[in-house]
């Protein structure tokens, strides 16, 4: 794959991007202009105020908690210590954690050292696995140019979820840097060590399972294989006698969801709809019907992409836009979507940015900048809103469904993408006009 540029000629009448966008010196300022400010507010936010604020974080009140709890031999799924891992008491009938046994088990080597010691290094490894999931993930696409380069950092640390999961130290970002190890497998086929990170993440948390349904459209035996493996062998030695608890008790109640603000899944969004007061927490809002409604709506999604990826691709770019798809399309299968987990988005968001620059269009590009916006501003600023207690019920009912609407934008702009790409020698224009593209990435101007 060439370095994606979105370079053209100022004078060309095939230009998208105009004049302006066209100059790669003009494309350096912005850069500049945005992000100096940005990185600084990154610093600021995800490393330097956590250690100074002593933020109670995701690691320490659920990860480590949960992990002391478990060392000292006692039910992380209870309340009885007097120490509840997890969400808080009660919450969708889970008495203490809402994670698999296996995140705790691995912490229980540090669960005895200062918690501010633990939480201060777990900042620093959150971070880091940010920068490996770039990494890994400009590597895979095999870019070159280093104002895409630079793009991708930027929708990176600037997209809310980003920032909320890094200052939480939440074990999402190691899913995020897993998910470039598969995807950078998936574009070279069926790989086992694409499985074990699938697999290892799938012991972490269940948000990746989505993913196994695309291994097996695309008969990744070896993958399926090696990910189902690591899984399961992960699972049955982590504190295996709580292992029965969490899957037939935590796991169906939490599983079902709710219509509470912060579920921001298709079934929450019926569950508001057809129940509005489960929006503030007034009831579950989740019945027979509203589970129905859900299951209809994720089979539809599974239904929809499958057609639209039709036969399995040879070519990476092709690759790179499926594993796109079955990214994008996993939140709309999940009963429990945290706006954090949404970060796992930035996949897609990185592949169809690059593929978008590279054919050069703008309706693509647009597309993921109003999905990051819908995700990132305009959620977070109902949140806010939200916690700080506004009287706008009506509009709290529409406002509240922003993320979906962004998810739902990013899985249709992933569909379209794949419509643009080669199939078979050829490629379905569709209106769109490719852009000229030198191998280096760099272009006139």
């Amino acid at each position: 794959m060439a370095a994606p540029s979105a370079v053209l000629s100022a004078g060309s009448s095939s230009n998208p991007w105009g004049a302006g966008l066209s100059s790669r010196r003009f494309r350096t300022i912005l850069l500049v202009l945005a992000g100096v400010p940005m990185g600084f507010a990154y610093l600021w936010n995800a490393v330097v105020l956590p250690l100074v604020w002593n933020q109670v974080s995701d690691f320490r009140a659920v990860y480590l908690d949960g992990a002391r709890i478990l060392a000292g031999g006692s039910d992380p799924y209870q309340c009885a210590t007097k120490i509840c891992s997890g969400h808080a008491k009660g919450w969708l009938g889970a008495a203490g954690s809402v994670y698999p046994p296996f995140p705790l088990w691995l912490l229980q080597p540090v669960s005895g050292f200062d918690p501010r010691l633990v939480d201060g290094v777990a900042l620093f490894a959150a971070t880091a696995c940010v920068a490996l999931f770039l990494w890994i993930m400009l590597r895979a696409l095999e870019v070159r140019d280093w104002q895409f380069t630079a793009l991708a950092a930027l929708v990176t640390i600037g997209f809310a979820p980003t920032l909320t999961e890094v200052q939480n130290r939440n074990f999402q970002v190691l899913l995020l840097a897993l998910s470039a190890v598969v995807v950078a497998a998936w574009l070279r086929g069926d790989r086992w060590w694409g499985g074990a990170a699938l697999g290892l993440g799938l012991a972490i948390k269940l948000v990746q399972a989505p993913l196994l349904l695309l291994s097996l459209w695309g008969r990744r035996w070896i993958t399926v294989a090696v990910a189902v493996a690591t899984w399961a062998v992960l699972w049955a030695v982590a504190a295996p006698r709580y292992l029965g608890e969490y899957l037939f008790q935590v796991l169906p109640s939490v599983g079902q969801g709710s219509g509470e603000e912060m579920d921001i899944s298709p079934l929450a969004a019926l569950a508001r709809l057809l129940h509005p007061e489960s929006l503030y927490q007034q009831g579950r809002g989740v019945d027979a019907v509203v589970l129905t409604l859900a299951a209809v709506a994720g089979i539809a999604v599974i239904v929809v992409t499958l057609r639209r990826l039709g036969a399995a691709r040879s070519d990476r770019q092709g690759r790179a836009l499926e594993i796109a798809a079955a990214f994008a399309a996993s939140p709309l299968l999940l009963t429990l979507v945290w706006a954090g987990q949404l970060v796992l988005l930035l996949v897609p968001m990185i592949v169809l940015l690059d593929f978008g620059l590279r054919r050069g269009s703008r309706r693509l590009v647009v597309q993921v900048a109003i999905a990051w916006f819908l995700i990132g501003p305009v959620y977070l600023a109902f949140t806010n809103a939200f916690a700080a207690g506004f009287g706008f019920p009506l509009l709290f009912d529409v406002w509240s469904e922003s993320a979906l609407a962004g998810v739902v934008v990013l899985w249709v702009t992933s569909l379209q993408a794949i419509s643009l790409s080669p199939i078979g020698g050829r490629v379905r224009e569709r209106g769109e006009q490719a852009a000229s593209l030198s191998p280096s990435g760099r272009g006139p101007g």
